[in-house]
């Protein structure tokens, strides 16, 4: 797996290639010898990977991240800067999908082009016009793939079908490095911000028109009941009759190519993630059958308690817990909170809210979960002059802080 994707992203003259997988990196490591240009790291997190790779393409760089889908939220921060100042080099981020986690809802959310590829052969031609279209519209490429998932007899393209579009097969790309000095762009003040912005959005149509040709969407017409849908897997459970307009390019979404397939029905289904990205994007939706926008806002989330205790997990990012623990705290006082994270996720961003923490007198429980940095955590509590912390053999020792009063950390190896 990891190795086709390697190859697949080398074949394209990506040469700076960064990971947070042990895995992925020792992929990587084995094509030295092979590609003796190519730079690979395994990094601590998905931020620092992200923004090595950012680095490398702002100096003309062809770079490439390879997460998990779920890995690329912990990157949000430079993922929403990157959409503004851009890239000189090609950038494309490769996500893998091992669970039920889209990264399609960023492409909207943080206005970067958004590809999904179900299989190999669609992988190959997402990574290559991914970095023609990185290039040239100087902007970071999502593009999201199970390439495990067979697809040999699927989504066959017949020789025209298969017809070069627009600035798909990339040259060499850019390989010296240049950074050109551009405060107004690299540094933006808000002045400038909203100059990016707009040029953002430029960008973001003219590449909603190329989209237009990408062969990776796929429109089959049958019959009057149509189905939208960036998910192969689903295809399965459509009627026989059903009329299919299969989306690869997700966002941003081309309008025409799902125009005119409306049309042509008298009512259309969107099969996509938990999230309505495709929907979302379809200006007159009168003919979809939907659930999902209407009923957005009164999802019920059932609150998970344990010992006694209202949990908070990082649902939201590395360490959230302690943020929303916090929160909770502050409209709630009476409330007994605790917050589970791990300890990659404290150094990643527990501190800053941790301090905040201390800073506004709030107190819960926080279960920080350890495999070999405890002591590393202590020092870094006492730095800020915290000593309530307490090691924990077993998860129902927790219960024994349920009526402390003030902030307590506690450290306990495992998973819950």
């Amino acid at each position: 797996m990891y190795e086709a994707i390697a190859r697949t992203l080398l074949d394209n003259h990506a040469r700076l290639i960064y990971t947070v997988s042990r895995a992925a990196g020792n992929v990587l490591m084995g094509f030295q010898g092979e590609y003796p240009s190519l730079h690979s790291e395994v990094c601590i997190n998905e931020k620092i990977a992200y923004e090595q790779a950012l680095t490398g393409a702002c100096v003309g760089k062809r770079t490439a991240c390879l997460f998990t889908t779920e890995g690329l939220y912990e990157a949000l921060d430079p993922v929403m800067s990157s959409a503004y100042t851009g890239v000189v080099g090609g950038f494309v981020v490769v996500c893998m999908k091992e669970t039920d986690e889209d990264v399609t809802p960023l492409g909207p959310f943080a206005k970067l082009p958004t590809l999904v590829a179900a299989g190999f052969e669609e992988f190959t031609r997402a990574v290559r016009f991914g970095y023609a279209l990185s290039e040239t519209y100087q902007i970071p490429v999502l593009v999201q793939t199970a390439p495990d998932m067979d697809m040999d007899g699927a989504l066959r393209f017949s020789t025209e079908t298969e017809t070069r579009v627009k600035g798909e097969i990339p040259g060499l790309g850019h390989q010296v490095s240049n950074f050109v000095k551009d405060p107004g762009r690299w540094a933006a003040t808000p002045k400038y911000r909203y100059q990016l912005h707009k040029t953002l959005n430029e960008k973001l149509e003219r590449i909603r028109t190329e989209f237009e040709a990408y062969p990776g969407n796929v429109k089959t017409l049958k019959g009057k009941s149509g189905v939208i849908t960036d998910r192969y897997s689903d295809m399965d459970f459509c009627d026989d009759d059903a009329s299919i307009l299969f989306i690869s390019t997700v966002y941003p979404l081309p309008s025409v190519l799902v125009d005119d397939f409306m049309a042509e029905m008298n009512e259309v289904s969107v099969s996509e993630g938990s999230y309505p990205t495709i929907e979302f994007q379809i200006g007159d939706r009168k003919k979809i059958i939907s659930e999902k926008i209407g009923g957005l806002g009164r999802r019920g989330k059932p609150m998970e308690t344990m010992y006694g205790f209202t949990v908070v997990r990082d649902t939201i990012g590395p360490a959230s817990s302690i943020n929303l623990a916090h929160g909770m705290k502050i409209s709630e006082p009476d409330r007994k909170v605790l917050a589970i994270t791990f300890e990659d996720h404290f150094f990643h961003s527990g501190m800053p809210a941790f301090v905040n923490t201390l800073y506004n007198y709030s107190s819960y429980v926080l279960l920080v979960l350890i495999s070999e940095k405890e002591e590393q955590i202590r020092k870094v509590l006492e730095g800020f002059g915290f000593h309530n912390s307490f090691h924990i053999e077993g998860f129902s020792d927790i219960e024994r802080f349920h009526d402390h009063q003030d902030l307590t950390v506690l450290f306990c190896k495992g998973i819950i």
